[in-house]
């Protein structure tokens, strides 16, 4: 189970998830269908695009359009690039709207924090501008609560998809992707000189750097020819964008902006009066404390106190 401590994490959690539980199924489905219509085409000799869109295409409600062309004309490691590029895409925009959401709405820091995010620190790869690391040190001299550090930190920073050692690696990779996925909606295909930087920045890393199952597949880009890319790719890019929103997550669940966001949304709850006292008994005092760290959105926590002493400080429990 995936564990967020912001709500613009949880609902990035959701739609990436919804995303690939979309694209295998329909990877396979793509796959079975090339070969019912070529089994289906060679077995008639004659069957016209009319013939194949209704016996493919009737219930569904859509048009089967063009299948001669898809299934039998198309080369399958052309629809799978074609997949790759939509599945990119999807997980480079929603990577950037959950920057955007947490670092200008949800803790509400103004500049360019959530661009920053997208790079590698200062330093990395040529990087002169602020990044990611540099992000986390802004946000750590803004102020860490204790109470925070002490409650929540220890469940939020144990995932197994944190890789808060291998920040700058990760990012060094989504640039490579980053690019490419540039290169597709603006030229084309072919590569600019940034994504052939953005490739030999890449070109290095290994398991090891990046903290993944495998290898990164990452594939020569030479600026002005045409970027081959695959659905193994996408799988590696989604992957490291989910271990990015894990570590950053869990590294900002520590900061005073976190401790304004949980109280603000202990405030908000509609039940709030009703468990204004706690019981005298400490463990039930300590199940109550849990039980409100939950109802409120967030895990319970390690120290049932270090939350007392945050609510008792602002008025929400007795």
């Amino acid at each position: 189970m995936q564990q967020f401590f912001f709500s613009a994490s949880k609902e990035f959690g959701a739609e990436v998830t919804r995303l690939l539980d979309f694209v295998h199924p329909a990877t396979v489905a793509l796959w079975n269908l090339r070969w019912q219509v070529q089994g289906f085409v060679a077995a008639t000799g004659n069957a016209t695009d009319d013939d194949l869109s209704d016996r493919f295409g009737s219930g569904s409600g859509f048009p089967a359009r063009n299948l001669k062309k898809s299934c039998i004309e198309t080369p399958w490691a052309d629809q799978m690039e074609q997949f790759a590029q939509i599945v990119a895409a999807n997980v480079i925009a929603l990577y950037e709207s959950w920057a955007e959401e947490v670092f200008k709405n949800q803790i509400g820091m103004h500049g360019m924090h959530h661009k920053w995010v997208q790079f590698p620190s200062r330093g990395i790869s040529g990087r002169q501008d602020k990044g990611v690391r540099d992000v986390l040190a802004d946000i750590r001299n803004t102020g860490v609560s204790p109470e925070m550090q002490s409650a929540f930190f220890p469940v939020y920073s144990g995932s197994k998809r944190n890789g808060v050692a291998h920040l700058d690696e990760m990012a060094v990779l989504y640039r490579y992707h980053k690019e490419i996925r540039n290169s597709f909606m603006h030229s084309g295909g072919r590569a600019s000189k940034v994504a052939e930087d953005a490739w030999s920045n890449a070109s290095g890393l290994t398991r090891a750097d990046v903290g993944g199952r495998r290898n990164p597949i990452v594939t020569q880009v030479t600026e002005g020819q045409r970027i081959a890319y695959s659905m193994e790719q996408a799988s590696d890019l989604a992957a490291v964008i989910i271990r990015l929103i894990h570590s950053i997550d869990a590294e900002l669940s520590s900061s005073a902006y976190a401790e304004q966001y949980f109280l603000n949304a202990w405030r908000s709850w509609t039940e709030l009066a009703k468990y204004k006292a706690l019981p005298s008994d400490p463990t039930q005092r300590d199940r109550r404390i849990a039980k409100i760290c939950r109802k409120v959105g967030f895990v319970a926590p390690v120290d049932p106190a270090a939350v007392i002493a945050l609510g008792r400080n602002a008025g929400l429990v007795n």
